[in-house]
């Protein structure tokens, strides 16, 4: 039996170090990427404010919010959603170059019944999907807010 040429040896074992150092680069860059996943829009504050009828039967809530991108990119606001008032405000098309911040406030309720759900101190969560320029895909990322 004859032995492995020494520079076929070599060449093999360089091949296999290509190949296992492409695997390792691709699984780095994959993981780069998932850890990365930068959100674009950060929610800066958020806060509902009730107020209620003189008999306190009725009551409506407010909401103010303000926003951030935080990306690199230009975004688009498209809709803010609150579940529990069944609340979604769609159209939005609020544009945020990077580092901008965008201040708004919306009614919610309006002469709804008077819900125990929303007294001072509980808690909300408000949902805002927005788009990165360039990308099809719509993101969101929610945040909760305390009533006033």
């Amino acid at each position: 039996m004859k032995a492995v040429d020494p520079v076929i040896a070599t060449l093999i074992l360089i091949a296999i170090a290509v190949i296992a150092g492409v695997f390792v680069l691709r699984q780095f860059l994959t993981m780069a990427n998932i850890s990365s996943g930068q959100r674009f829009l950060q929610v800066q504050d958020l806060v509902f404010v009730r107020t209620l009828s003189v008999d306190g039967t009725k009551m409506n809530i407010s909401m103010t919010y303000s926003v951030k991108n935080t990306g690199d990119r230009q975004i688009t606001l498209k809709e803010i959603r609150v579940p529990d008032a069944n609340f979604t405000m769609t159209d939005l098309d609020i544009l945020l170059r990077p580092g901008e911040t965008y201040q708004g406030s919306l009614q919610i309720m309006t002469n709804a019944d008077y819900d125990v759900t929303w007294e001072k101190g509980t808690e909300h969560t408000a949902i805002f999907v927005y788009q990165v320029a360039g990308t099809p895909n719509v993101e969101s990322v929610s945040q909760k807010g305390t009533v006033q």
